[in-house]
């Protein structure tokens, strides 16, 4: 008798066998909506619907012209992600970018200092130093909300969100996006989204 048969009771599979559930994690997962056990976990249905595509092609050609035949040569690689409806729709939480915040503000910065130039300071004296004056106040102030506001997100909102798409599954019948606390020490209870 193999060793990997006599290991069958405590869990694990060798092949040729069934599906094995132990008694103590056994655990049906049921949509809410139609009552099928045909459920998928959102992250896996995630990543069978996001296609990575990298192709390569290659161009070889002979010209003939006035200054007599060229041989032409070229190549060209191409990367890219297809994402499908479904992918788009079971798309993880991501966290929010401080280099986005960064250079979002450096840019409203320089078109506020541009129009600024061009619509305040190149009209004729008394010029108004106001404009400038509250955005040299504001700029900062809305930019310490921002920083808050990313942080915020990032550090509670994230987390949730994320503890949440983990917790997700898609029934594979009609479609419904369901939670499920799976945990290995309790059966499966569906929760309302």
């Amino acid at each position: 008798m193999s060793l990997a048969k006599l290991a069958f009771p405590a869990g694990i599979l060798y092949r040729g066998s069934s599906v094995v559930r132990l008694p103590s994690l056994a655990m049906e997962l049921r949509c809410p909506d139609c009552n099928s056990a045909d459920l998928k976990k959102v992250s896996l249905a995630y990543q069978e619907n996001v296609h990575h595509v990298d192709t390569r092609t290659r161009l070889r050609a002979l010209l003939f012209g006035s200054d007599g035949p060229n041989l032409v040569v070229g190549g060209a690689a191409t990367q890219g992600v297809h994402w499908t409806q479904l992918s788009k729709l079971l798309s993880p939480p991501m966290k929010w970018s401080y280099v986005r915040l960064i250079v979002g503000s450096l840019v409203v910065t320089l078109a506020a200092l541009f129009a600024y130039v061009v619509f305040v300071a190149s009209s004729p004296p008394p010029v108004s130093t106001l404009p400038l004056k509250m955005y040299v106040f504001l700029a900062p102030v809305i930019f310490l909300v921002l920083v808050f506001v990313f942080w915020r997100h990032n550090h509670l909102r994230f987390p949730q969100e994320s503890a949440r798409w983990n917790r997700s599954f898609i029934c594979q019948r009609c479609g419904a996006v369901s939670l499920h606390d799976v945990s290995l020490s309790s059966p499966a209870r569906p929760q309302t989204t």
